[in-house]
């Protein structure tokens, strides 16, 4: 697959990737609402919608390195367009599914395709200087963000006319991604081709035991398991404290279905806006906030301030919803801050050669907490309270915000902001 033109380091590759993201996470946000709908009409159990939502992030989880060190071998191009048909091959079988079975089956194909996300960071990494890097990437997570936000009302809206339709949107979605990915998106300069495996657990293991990078991987992991958390148990959390905002007469611990849309069409407007604060921040903010401060520093302050908002939340008294808006309002500034300087930390650590690869770790590493994170909360939820995944939240980011403390202390000077390449520095 030739490339139109060689690539540099401008910005039109840059804006490249992020519209074809965008495009690519909008499709994937418009058959999120379709799931539990689905999922109901099959007879499926609260066990197998469960099972439904973690399959996704599963087979990201499994695949991301692999599509990664692919990159590595093949091109970014190549990589990022197969996995856009592939993708809407799978929301074409999610517009004809007709039992529970080519339900998963689509979801799960949706998760194997979209494991080639490593591929867009790896590309970000391949055209942007080390100092700038975490602001490329920051473009990445502008693009998820708005992606996730304007996709599952589209869904929605699409839904009352025909149930196939937001399928169909979403694979069309990500055909237009494709064919504007082939004529717009260009190669990379060219990087290491290997003639060896495309990734083993020896791989694996080798990025978890290096320090620099296991770390990094970690502090993904907690950041994205609180989120998570957040994210799995908001509207449950909502109906069970804070009744009077849904017109409940009291607090609802076993959530209905239909109580659940109820709070979803509320609570959607808090995400809505949680989702465009922290894209404008991954999108702009964090361009002038990295040269000031460099990526350690805001590693640190991204998991606290993140923490601050779920305590706020966690311990807003009853009847003082207020403060949980609050809380709401200071979410998207942690996260905001959080994502791109720890994807940008990663790229900056990993091996030229081994981009690809090194991003796929650190895509698994969300899509394990992705996966995990609701399925925790939904237990801290039943077995202790309803503030319990706000506040176990708070900790875990608490734990990471010292451990990130630490990185910095002992890593600041590997990543220099003036643009060179970091250096690693052993002990």
């Amino acid at each position: 697959m030739a490339a139109p033109r060689p690539a540099g380091a401008g910005r039109s590759p840059l804006l490249f990737i992020f519209l074809t993201v965008f495009i690519d996470l909008l499709g994937f946000g418009i058959v999120i609402p379709l799931l539990p709908i689905y999922s109901e009409s099959y007879g499926a159990s609260e066990a197998a919608l469960g099972l439904l939502f973690t399959s996704f992030s599963g087979m990201q989880f499994l695949f991301a390195p692999m599509w990664g060190r692919l990159s590595d071998r093949l091109g970014r191009r190549p990589v990022l367009i197969g996995g856009l048909v592939g993708t809407a091959l799978s929301y074409v079988l999610f517009a004809n599914a007709h039992d529970l079975t080519m339900l998963f089956v689509s979801r799960l194909l949706a998760g194997f395709f979209g494991g080639n996300i490593s591929a867009a960071q790896a590309y970000i990494a391949d055209v942007t200087p080390p100092a700038k890097r975490a602001q490329g990437m920051g473009l990445i997570g502008a693009a998820f963000g708005l992606g996730f936000t304007f996709g599952p009302p589209v869904g929605g809206i699409l839904s009352t006319y025909s149930m196939a339709l937001p399928g169909y949107l979403a694979a069309g979605l990500s055909i237009t991604a494709a064919i504007f990915g082939f004529f717009k998106l260009p190669e990379p300069p060219a990087h290491a081709k290997e003639a060896s495996r495309l990734f083993t657990f020896a791989d694996l293991r080798e990025g978890l035991a290096e320090r620099r990078t296991g770390t990094i991987l970690l502090l993904n992991f907690l950041g994205i398991f609180a989120w998570a958390a957040f994210e799995g148990m908001f509207a449950r959390f909502g109906l069970a404290l804070f009744p009077e905002t849904f017109q409940l007469p009291r607090g609802v611990g076993q959530a209905t279905t239909a109580e659940l849309l109820q709070a979803a069409k509320v609570l959607g407007i808090y995400m809505f806006f949680i989702g465009i604060i922290s894209a404008l921040i991954q999108g702009g903010l964090i361009r002038r906030l990295v040269p000031r401060f460099g990526e350690t520093k805001l590693a640190v302050a991204g998991p606290l301030i993140l923490g601050l908002g779920l305590a706020i939340i966690g311990l807003a008294p009853a009847g003082h919803w207020w403060l949980v808006i609050l809380g709401c309002g200071v979410l998207p500034f942690g996260f905001g801050l959080t994502n791109p300087s720890l994807s940008g930390l990663i790229s900056r650590a990993a091996p030229k050669e081994h981009q690809g690869a090194y991003m796929g770790m650190y895509q698994s590493s969300s899509s394990l907490a992705r996966a995990l994170g609701p399925y925790a909360a939904g237990l801290l939820f039943v077995l202790i309270s309803p503030r319990a995944p706000f506040l176990v939240g708070t900790g875990l980011l608490a734990i990471a915000g010292l451990v990130a403390w630490a990185y910095h202390r002992r890593y600041a000077a590997s990543f220099p902001r003036d643009g060179s390449e970091a250096v690693v520095v052993e002990g």
